[in-house]
């Protein structure tokens, strides 16, 4: 049972803690002891959560799930266990954050940028007029002397022959040229709609994980995440009564959070049991390109056991394919020659592991 440096202030937050140290991995005891390292603001930061940080967070939790105006909320003693576990667990929710040297970290303050002060400049003093003299006067031609001036009249020039619009500019397009007109329109159009078609959206955990549940659409995808398997979306209600989970959401980059459920990985065998009692299919993910497992009732009563997809295994990293083709998963055999099954009866060597307890290696 890990031992966890939360500092707890009253009941509550002690149960809380309680309920931690005897379900917490060795990898989340890690990340609540130590915290984890982000990057924000250029370095490289520290987040801690605490117990506090805890409370108020599922006090947000609780708002989302109370009627609307309400004062209070009931929530049952599971699904408060439930947040403290994803609280803990989920990197995007920060904590408080330090510096590597230990100090805790602020963050650095905008600076208010201020306009320099635009001066308009003073209007200039109007220049007096220069003092006449007496010659001035007796030269300059009075009112009545003054010739008044006539605008000159142009003559209306002649329109230009090029300015005459001809009959044959009105002549119908041919049948070709409307052909040429439509191929360009049609051309523009699929443009258009080769610029509207949506980019892929969503974080890249659930670009992944619908990616793979569209390839098993009778099964229900369980994809490894750290210490738990995940489950979203519709498929989260349909295991979360029958599991005895509860349900919660993820920020999935999307407008609103996907509902999810989760079990550990170390008890995964109990909880993919109770799901094929339950006559669920269930599809177990390790990660985007390892192989899915499939899970699903046995005509005969058994433990669940993987459904048949044309791979014989013969250990969890190596298996033969139906044309008799040796795969390592490790890639341990990238630079050596593709290892040559001719010589060999692959379904008399499968009967022949099976037999023996899985016990046979091809190396």
């Amino acid at each position: 049972m890990p031992k966890l440096n939360l500092e707890t202030k009253n009941k509550a937050q002690e149960l809380i803690k309680a309920y931690l140290e005897e379900n917490a991995s060795e990898i989340l005891a890690e990340k609540i002891n130590n915290g984890v390292r982000i990057p924000k603001d250029g370095k490289t930061l520290i987040s801690k959560k605490t117990l506090d940080g805890f409370i108020s967070y599922a006090t947000g939790e609780a708002r989302k799930i109370s009627e609307k105006g309400a004062s209070s909320a009931c929530v049952g003693q599971s699904i408060v266990f439930g947040w403290a576990v994803h609280f803990f667990e989920e990197d995007s929710i920060e904590g408080t954050l330090y510096n590597e040297d230990g100090t805790e970290y602020k963050s650095p303050k905008p600076v208010a940028k201020t306009k320099p002060a635009v001066s308009s400049p003073a209007p200039a003093a109007p220049k007096p007029k220069p003092q006449m003299s007496l010659f001035d006067m007796l030269d300059a031609p009075s009112e009545a002397q003054k010739t008044p001036t006539v605008p000159a009249v142009s003559e209306p020039e002649e329109p230009d022959e090029q300015d005459i619009p001809d009959d044959e500019d009105d002549e119908e397009p041919t049948e070709e040229e409307k052909q040429e007109v439509l191929a360009e329109l049609a051309e523009e159009e699929l443009e258009i709609e080769k610029k509207n078609i949506p980019k892929p959206s969503g974080s890249p955990l659930w670009q992944n994980y619908t990616a793979l549940q569209s390839k098993y659409p009778n099964h229900i995808l369980a994809y490894r995440v750290g210490d738990f398997y995940e489950v979203f979306g519709d498929n989260a209600k349909l295991l979360a009564e029958p599991l005895d989970l509860t349900l919660t959401s993820r920020d999935c980059g999307l407008a609103e959070r996907v509902l999810m459920v989760g079990f550990p990985y170390h008890a995964a065998d109990n909880y993919i049991s109770k799901a094929v009692e339950n006559e669920l299919k269930i599809a177990v993910a390790e990660s985007f390109d390892e192989p899915v497992k499939l899970y699903e009732q046995q005509t005969t009563p058994s433990s669940p056991a993987p459904v048949d997809d044309g791979k014989h295994w013969v250990d969890e990293k190596t298996y033969i394919d139906e044309d008799g083709v040796v795969h390592n998963l490790d890639g341990e055999t990238d630079d050596e020659p593709e290892f040559d099954m001719s010589a060999f009866d692959t379904e008399a060597l499968a009967i022949l592991d099976e037999l023996l307890g899985n016990q046979i290696e091809l190396r």
